[in-house]
């Protein structure tokens, strides 16, 4: 059974000077997963890298929950536009290597 680190958010949110609202009002858009335990919020190891991002674009970048919603579908609709175009290149260089194979035949 996997196991995940769960990092209490009150102690995230007083690393980087945030209210717990923050934490909560990202978690309602849907921008992160937290879980809840004895009345206790957390963030998931897996979620901090996500959330720091999050607080870069809000902070420094001043861009409200919306456009961060925005940004983020965005760079996950690049992020399958990339992996189709990496399968479309190796398909074409399997047909250039069986071209190339066929032609010294």
């Amino acid at each position: 059974m996997e196991k995940h680190i769960l990092i209490p958010a009150e102690n995230f949110c007083t690393s980087h000077e945030i209210a717990l609202t923050f934490i909560e009002d990202l978690n309602n858009f849907g921008l992160v997963t937290v879980v809840t335990k004895e009345n206790t919020l957390f963030i998931p190891e897996t979620e901090v890298q996500k959330l720091e991002r999050i607080l870069v674009f809000n902070q420094e970048l001043d861009i409200n929950l919306p456009g961060i919603e925005t940004i983020f579908h965005l760079l996950e609709r690049l992020e399958k536009m990339q992996h189709h175009l990496s399968e479309l290149e190796n398909q074409l260089k399997r047909f250039q290597k069986w071209l190339h194979e066929l032609h010294y035949y």
